[in-house]
C-alpha cells in the first residue's frame, strides 16, 4: 500500500506510522529548503510501504500435523468375540470329553471366512463335507438336562459364524465308536471310539453330519478323529 503524506509537521509522520529516522530526515530537508527565503512550507513526497496486517504475519507456532507420526504404532483390528474370554483354549491336550464349555481359538477371525482351527485337539461336530477332502466342523459343549440327569451335545447357536473347515489328511486316523459299519459299540470307559476305520469311512460319516468327536488338527489339516459315543 502506498501513502502520500504532507510532512509539514512531525505529527503527520506519526499518524501514518513513518519511522522516526525518516521523519527527521524529511524535516531536515524541509528546514534546508526554508532557508532559501520561501514563505510557504515546503512539502516532500515520500513513498511508504505499510507493514503487513496482523492476519498476514506468519504464526509463531506451526499448526499440528493431523497425520500420525512415523513413531506411532499402527495396528490392524482383529475380530475377537469377548464372549469366549473365559472359554478354555484349544491346546495339544485332550479336552474333557463331556466338557460344558466351548473351546476358544484366540485370535481366530471368523469374519474372514471359514478356515482351520489352530493346531490342537478340539471337541467338535463334523457336520458336513465342503468338497471331497475338506470337512466343516464346529465346537461343541455338553448340556445336561437337570430333570433326567442325561444330556446332549450342542454347537453354536444358529447363525453364529463360529465354524471351521480343514482338509482331512491322507493318512488321517479315525477311531469309530460304533464300528466301521455303524452297527457296533466300540468304545472304552471314556465313551470314545476304539475301532480304527478308513479315511473313506470317516468322510462318509462326516457327510451325514452329527459326528461328535475329539478332532486333532495338525499343520492346518485334520490328522485324527476320535468319535464320542452319543447315541
Amino acid at each position: 500500500m502506498t501513502i502520500f503524506t504532507d510532512f509539514t509537521t512531525f505529527g503527520a509522520f506519526r499518524r501514518v506510522g513513518v519511522p522516526v529516522a525518516i521523519a527527521v530526515s524529511a524535516l531536515s530537508l524541509a528546514a534546508c529548503s526554508g532557508s532559501s527565503g520561501a514563505d510557504a512550507a515546503p512539502t516532500a513526497t515520500v513513498t511508504v510501504t505499510a507493514p503487513p496486517s496482523p492476519s498476514e504475519e506468519p504464526s509463531g507456532t506451526a499448526a499440528p500435523d493431523a497425520s500420525p507420526s512415523a513413531s506411532e504404532p499402527t495396528s490392524t483390528a482383529v475380530f475377537d468375540d469377548p464372549a469366549d474370554d473365559d472359554w478354555p483354549p484349544i491346546t495339544d491336550k485332550n479336552p474333557p470329553v463331556f466338557g460344558e464349555q466351548f473351546q476358544s481359538d484366540p485370535g481366530h477371525d471368523f469374519t474372514k471366512g471359514i478356515s482351520p482351527s489352530r493346531d490342537g485337539v478340539i471337541r467338535a461336530e463334523l457336520r458336513t463335507m465342503q468338497d471331497a477332502n475338506v470337512a466343516e466342523y464346529v465346537p461343541i459343549k455338553f448340556v445336561k438336562d437337570p430333570s433326567s440327569g442325561q444330556g446332549r451335545f450342542e454347537g453354536p447357536a444358529k447363525g453364529d459364524a463360529m465354524a471351521f473347515a480343514a482338509p482331512i489328511a491322507k493318512n488321517a486316523v479315525f477311531l469309530s465308536a460304533v464300528g466301521c459299519d455303524g452297527k457296533d459299540q466300540t468304545i472304552n470307559n471314556q465313551y470314545v471310539g476304539t475301532q480304527s476305520c478308513s479315511r473313506d469311512t470317516l468322510i462318509s460319516r462326516a457327510v451325514k453330519g452329527g459326528l461328535y468327536a475329539l478332532v486333532t488338527v495338525k499343520n492346518h489339516q485334520i490328522a485324527k478323529v476320535v468319535e464320542i459315543y452319543a447315541p
